[in-house]
């Protein structure tokens, strides 16, 4: 994460913090750090098993769970007061409390706000905005100021770049702001808009949204005629999904006179998805995204920027099969091992270590497991990015004793 000089509110996912700052999470009274809130803090930040309460690592114990409807609210109410006291005493450090007690625990964000009142005048604990929402008795404070401070900073360039043609500075996220979830880094969290009453918010303020409209004009009076080329990947889906979440809440205005120009009049998907109701929602249905694949490996799922992650080896399986699209029985993996090795190589230039040599052997030896643990991974990688209805297009699959095969149709895969 960033530095900030305001609280704004938590993020509502964290998977990286700067060294002065500390994931606050609720914990059972156990100090078993499981799955949730919990569990990232035991994988991520350090906390301890055993410890139901105070500093650990990089993250924060609050016990809030009690068993199963059991709630002790004095001694939750106290926990948090000692936290607050902590909190208090080490300026040098900035907590992100998350939503604690609100789901094991047993308790409404409404009820848990109550016991962090407190903290709302300490400069360095950050809350979730369900919680600053209920003390504030229900006014709405979208902080947009955030958006102005960074603006201030670079909106003359950014504009200038625009015009020019060709984006090259690191303004994206403030400048054309998505909805909020459809990215996991900190910038695409702080500025993120929650939902259609802080968009209207957002053009609504005197300096933000003649901004926002300014630069959009610029995009459509620019002579380049591919927004690609102007905006980068993946800044140029950033910018289609912050066109669609304005003409959701301000039709016919510039927003898609952009999006006609430059996307076919083609909506962000995932951005309709989060704005919809349920019946929306129904009737745009998740799409399967284009998978990206780079020069050194790299896997993008570039309708959803997002990468899917995986160790060199297991990343090498899985693009040994996106290559062969009509299948590969395990029985044959022997008569792969030279391309894989390959397809090894340009992943890990100098990494063909002895290990590697053992691990592409182990791989393609069809008397092993390996081949299925490593299918295991690939499922798990993609699973924590796509939908759970579309998974089967993008992993490994087949019948025992079959060819296995990524079931994706090629249209949408893309080698760059």
């Amino acid at each position: 994460m960033e530095e900030q000089d305001k609280k704004g509110f938590t993020p509502d996912y964290i998977d990286m913090l700067l060294p002065n700052q500390i994931f606050v999470f609720g914990s059972n009274a156990l100090g078993y750090h499981t799955g949730g809130a919990s569990g990232t803090a035991r994988k991520k930040f350090g906390a301890v098993w055993g410890q139901p309460e105070g500093l650990q690592g990089q993250s924060y114990a609050i016990p809030v769970d009690y068993g199963k409807s059991v709630r002790k609210d004095a001694e939750v109410k106290n926990a948090i007061k000692r936290f607050i006291s902590f909190a208090g005493k080490h300026t040098e450090l900035f907590f992100f409390v998350t939503r604690i007690g609100c789901g094991m625990g047993g308790y409404r964000d409404e009820e848990m706000a109550q016991f962090f009142r407190e903290a709302l005048n300490l400069k360095n604990v950050c809350l979730p905005k369900s919680f600053v929402d209920t003390l504030s008795n229900g006014k709405i404070d979208f902080d947009l100021e955030r958006f102005v401070e960074a603006q201030n900073l670079v909106y003359d360039m950014a504009l200038r770049e625009i015009k020019e043609g060709q984006k090259r500075g690191h303004w994206i996220w403030f400048i054309f702001p998505q909805i909020k979830g459809l990215g996991h880094s900190y910038n695409s969290e702080y500025y993120g808009i929650s939902g259609t009453k802080e968009a209207k918010a957002y053009l609504e303020h005197p300096l933000l949204g003649a901004r926002l409209r300014e630069i959009s004009q610029a995009m459509l009076d620019c002579v380049n005629p591919s927004a690609d080329d102007i905006l980068g990947f993946p800044d140029v889906l950033k910018v289609r999904s912050c066109m669609t979440l304005f003409d959701m809440v301000s039709p016919n205005d510039i927003f898609k006179q952009v999006l006609d120009k430059y996307y076919e009049g083609k909506l962000c998907d995932k951005t309709i998805w989060r704005l919809g109701t349920r019946e929306e929602k129904s009737k745009n249905a998740i799409k399967l995204s284009k998978l990206h694949i780079t020069k050194d490996g790299t896997i993008l799922l570039a309708d959803y920027q997002k990468e899917v992650k995986m160790e060199p080896i297991v990343k090498a399986v899985y693009l040994l099969f996106l290559n062969h699209p009509e299948g590969i029985a395990f029985k044959y993996l022997p008569d792969y091992r030279k391309e894989l090795t390959d397809l090894y190589q340009k992943i890990k230039p100098f990494g063909l270590t002895e290990r590697a040599i053992r691990s592409i052997e182990d791989v393609t030896n069809p008397l092993l497991n390996s081949i299925n643990e490593k299918c295991s991974r690939i499922r798990a990688a993609f699973l924590s990015e796509v939908d759970p209805s579309l998974l089967e297009q993008y992993i490994i699959t087949g019948k025992g004793g079959e060819v296995k095969k990524i079931l994706l149709s090629r249209d949408l895969v893309v080698w760059k």
